[in-house]
Parts: structure tokens; C-alpha cells; sequence
């Protein structure tokens, strides 16, 4: 049996020119839920990450609070699906770049509450597979890859304890493959995902058991200032 750890990359750093790295605080979490791991004396045998920079920046401040000599290695499969070109394509008749949405965004009473709604109804126009030829990637396609992603580090991690850094978005589509969730289910488990929160999978290849969803107690214990989701 292999126990299969993934960690949502720590929080990224929203509002900048660039999103895909990790904040300050994004940092300070990878190092205590590194910490954590060490005080539980936890130790894995292997490690994946996405190939996405706040994932590997996530790996290396996480395994080097646990001393451990590990490189985790990049998987493409695990990476987030662009979340710039699902937010682009809400709305063409009514807006024609990002800038125009995240202004609106900005501009409204409650930027954070606006951002959730006007995301989610970019999702749901992705989700529908009624407009696919917009983007790069398919809903389905991405499903297929985070899946497919899964299903190799499994193969390949018989008997191992592994620890995999990558997503929100590709922890729920593989959460989604286990359970028979909807589409529409899949998304809010998404949005509820904490930053360096934790999900655990037991598995023979064959047969797969949900130890722990977005597990996040180490936060509320070693400061729940650092609790984030966005």
C-alpha cells in the first residue's frame, strides 16, 4: 500500500505582476507545515511537485524543515489549469481583456465576495463543454491529465510514503475521480481548499481510501493567522 500525501502549494501572490510565486506568508506556511511534519516525526520515502514555481518554492521550504534529503521531482500533470484564460473567456460580449475584469472587480463594494462569483461563473462556462474551442484546455482534458498524473505517481510508489505538492484545482478533479462528484461539487470543494492544507490517499493501485480532506488543524495549532485559502 502506498500512502500518498498531497499539500496545496502555499498562498501565491495575488494582486502582483506575478502570480505564480508564493507570498511572504505562502512561504511561512510551507515552513511550519514543514515543521509540523518533523515534530510528528513524519517521514517520506519520495516527492512530486507541479511544475508550476509556487509548487516547487512550496517542496523546498516544506522538506527542508523536515531535514530530509529530497528533491521533489516535477510531474506536468500536476500543475493548475490556467486560471488567467478560464477568468478571460467569462464573458466576451461584455468584456475584451483580464484588465477590464479585475477592475470591475476591484471597483466593486466587495472585491473578494465579486472575484468568487464572477470565477465561478468562468468555471461554469469551461465546465460546460459548450465553448471548448476558447481554450487551450478542456475541462475534460484537464480532468484526464490530473488523473492520468495520479495514477503514475501510484504505480510508481508501491509501498512508499510519498508527499506530492501541486493544486487546488487538480487535488479536487483527483478527489472527484474517487468519490463520483459532479462538476458542480468539484469546483466548491476547490474553493474551499486551504493553502498547505493536507489530503491523504491509501492505495494498491487498484483500490483507493481518503484518509484526510484539506486537512488544516496545523494552522489553527501553530498560528491561524497563517489559515488562507486565496
Amino acid at each position: 500500500m502506498a500512502l500518498i500525501t498531497f499539500v496545496r502549494h502555499g498562498q501565491a501572490s495575488w494582486g502582483t505582476d506575478n502570480y505564480d510565486q508564493l507570498s511572504i506568508k505562502g512561504a511561512e506556511q510551507a515552513r511550519v507545515l514543514g515543521k509540523v511534519f518533523d515534530d510528528q516525526a513524519k517521514s517520506f520515502d519520495s516527492a512530486w511537485r507541479g511544475g508550476m514555481l509556487r509548487h516547487q518554492q512550496t517542496a523546498e521550504h516544506c522538506l527542508a524543515e523536515m531535514h530530509l534529503p529530497l528533491i521533489a521531482l516535477p510531474h506536468e500533470g500536476l500543475n493548475e489549469f490556467d486560471h488567467d484564460q478560464v477568468l478571460v473567456n467569462l464573458d466576451k460580449k461584455k468584456y475584451s481583456s483580464k484588465a477590464e475584469i479585475l477592475e470591475e472587480i476591484k471597483s466593486s463594494s466587495h472585491p473578494v465576495k465579486t472575484m468568487g462569483v464572477m470565477f465561478g461563473e468562468a468555471v461554469n462556462r469551461w465546465q460546460s463543454g459548450e465553448y471548448d474551442s476558447d481554450y487551450s484546455e478542456t475541462w475534460k482534458e484537464f480532468q484526464h491529465r490530473c488523473v492520468s498524473a495520479f495514477t503514475d505517481i501510484v504505480n510508481s510508489s508501491k509501498g512508499k510514503n510519498v508527499v506530492v505538492f501541486s493544486s487546488g484545482g487538480v487535488i479536487s478533479v483527483i478527489i472527484q475521480s474517487l468519490l463520483g462528484l459532479t462538476d458542480k461539487a468539484t469546483f466548491e470543494l476547490n474553493w474551499s481548499m486551504v493553502n498547505c492544507g493536507i489530503t491523504q490517499i491509501l492505495s494498491d493501485s487498484k483500490r483507493h481510501s481518503i484518509l484526510s480532506l484539506n486537512e488544516h488543524q496545523h494552522f489553527r495549532e501553530y498560528g491561524v493567522n497563517l489559515l488562507t485559502w486565496h
